[in-house]
């Protein structure tokens, strides 16, 4: 066994948890349905997710919380068996729908490796691997990772070399304490130019979540990204201020934009959760050019981006030395998190397509304002809002504004910020009501 400090990711994830109550420690499962291929077995699918177990020390690691400075430490590979479980179907949303109950129970991975997973079956014949692993061992870029080992191992090929491991990360930024410095150093001076509005916490009031898909605003943000030089990421980043700043009556917002930290090819294939949050405020000067607005979001939002691995309990402590009023680096009330290409078209006749899709499931803590975006076959637009903040229906309308911003930004005919077109295309349904005139969650 070997133990060192966490890494800065895992770091942000154990102090995350810690703002939550008993009751939501569920909070950092992560559920995954990794497909098998015809004809594979138990015993393959086995042998190809203990190798997974065996390659990265992540999936055999247990963390110490209980320390001011917690630990994680790596037990050997002993091997393993896997159990099945029954599918209703052998489809992957049956699938899902397991991994999904799997992930409402906590992980104790202060005692236990931090996954659980089972083969799945359906009348005899395997169909997937059913897994939860814990944020602390895997953020999306690599769960990707690891449904990409996967489906080699099970599918009889071979990996390149074994990769990089957490510990190797968490001894490299504890040793390296000039980078540490100057990067404390740069978020103690950012710090001042937050929105106190956006650092409250505390909103309790009701979360809605609602759904947008679009081909068009897709097309239309690359197509300002070629233009401008800029990324897609902080073209989608500019409309959606726009839209939450026509909706609010502000001109200025801090949002948490979530940090990969990947930038490094030798960190891109390390099984750890390496986000973090970037804080970046936007302004919009209603007078000046949208080109010039997205060319200094982008550059300064990719600033942040750059200085996006810290240590939150150092960072803390300097805030807390230097006065801070809200010296918590977790603490923000809107999110922005850019998940990649991984969109996918919703089903046919899904609400998504044409107008939005609200879901009851939304979660009743955290932000009042998350903004998760995707890309792939269209863009794929998902809100939770609370009802403090935007309100219910203005939820659903705040996605179809940033599907018009964008596609008014690629008209290039705005020549100000102003004059982005924002009215929303779509007609826009307001959310599901229970029989007792109540939100469908309540």
């Amino acid at each position: 066994m070997k133990t060192a400090p966490l890494t800065f990711g895992q770091l942000s994830v154990l102090r995350d948890l810690d703002l939550s109550g008993p009751e939501e420690q569920s909070d950092g499962n992560l559920p995954l349905v990794l497909d098998v291929p015809s004809g594979a077995g138990v015993d393959q699918v086995t042998e190809a997710w203990a190798r997974l177990v065996e390659r990265h020390e992540a999936l055999r690691t247990v963390y110490d919380r209980r320390a001011a400075e917690p630990t994680q430490t790596v037990h050997p590979f002993l091997g393993l068996e896997l159990d099945t479980t029954e599918l209703s179907d052998p489809t992957r949303e049956a699938a899902l729908a397991v991994a999904e109950e799997w992930a409402q129970q906590e992980i104790h991975f202060d005692v236990d490796h931090s996954w659980r997973a089972a083969v799945a079956v359906h009348r005899g014949v395997v169909t997937h691997l059913v897994c939860v692993v814990h944020h602390l061992a895997a953020d999306s870029a690599a769960c990707t990772l690891v449904e990409d080992e996967f489906h080699t191992l099970v599918s009889g090929g071979t990996l390149a070399p074994d990769p990089p491991q957490p510990v190797e990360l968490a001894l490299e930024q504890h040793r390296d304490e000039q980078q540490r410095h100057r990067t404390i150093e740069f978020w103690l001076d950012e710090w001042r130019g937050f929105v106190d509005e956006d650092r409250q916490g505390g909103d309790t009031s009701r979360r809605y979540r609602a759904v947008l898909y679009s081909e068009r605003a897709q097309t239309a943000a690359r197509a300002v990204s070629e233009r401008l030089s800029v990324s897609v990421q902080s073209v989608i980043l500019g409309a959606a201020s726009l839209a939450l700043f026509d909706l609010n009556g502000r001109d200025r917002a801090t949002f948490g934009l979530l940090a990969g930290n990947r930038i490094a090819k030798r960190w891109q294939t390390l099984l750890s959760s390496m986000n973090q949050l970037a804080p970046v405020t936007v302004a919009a000067d209603r007078d000046a050019s949208p080109e010039a607005f997205l060319r200094t979001l982008y550059m300064g939002s990719l600033e942040r981006l750059l200085h996006g691995s810290y240590s939150v309990d150092e960072l803390r402590t300097r805030l807390v030395e230097a006065g801070s009023v809200n010296p918590d680096p977790l603490q923000f009330d809107c999110y922005f998190n850019y998940l990649g290409e991984i969109a996918l078209p919703p089903d046919e006749g899904s609400p998504a397509h044409d107008g939005v899709e609200w879901f009851a499931d939304a979660w009743q803590g955290g932000p009042r304002f998350n903004l998760r975006v995707a890309m792939g076959s269209g863009l794929h637009l998902s809100l939770t809002a609370s009802e403090d903040y935007l309100g219910g229906e203005a939820t659903g309308r705040y996605l179809a504004s940033v599907e018009t911003a964008l596609m008014s930004l690629a008209d290039g005919a705005p020549g100000t910020v102003g004059a982005v077109d924002l009215a929303p295309l779509r007609k826009i349904s307001p959310p599901p009501r229970g029989e007792d005139g109540g939100t469908a969650d309540e």
